[in-house]
């Protein structure tokens, strides 16, 4: 991704249940190697892509976060009560 670039970075979810988009979903973008605090989460959309459920965040200058030129992941916290699953996604480059 270019850092002048406004797009949505999906994640691919698959979560214990057939369909997870009836829960919250949020997104944390952090530096790899950085784990998510409280303050770093975003609410983020369910969509799909090629049939698989993703979870999708605008990133970039117009987006929610626009964390600039580096390495990342993408965490993704769903809440399904009582359970909390978080996943991180590859690694991605923006640059």
């Amino acid at each position: 991704m270019e850092r002048e670039s406004s797009e949505f970075l999906i994640t691919p979810v698959s979560a214990g249940v057939d369909d997870p988009t009836g829960y919250t979903v949020q997104v944390a973008v952090l530096a790899d190697g950085v784990r998510p605090e409280s303050g770093d989460w975003h609410d983020a959309a369910w969509g799909t892509d090629n049939g698989q459920t993703v979870a999708m965040i605008l990133v970039g200058p117009d987006g929610v976060i626009d964390p600039g030129p580096g390495t990342y992941r993408a965490w993704v916290r769903i809440e399904a009560p009582p359970e909390i699953p978080v996943v991180k996604s590859p690694r991605f480059t923006i640059s």
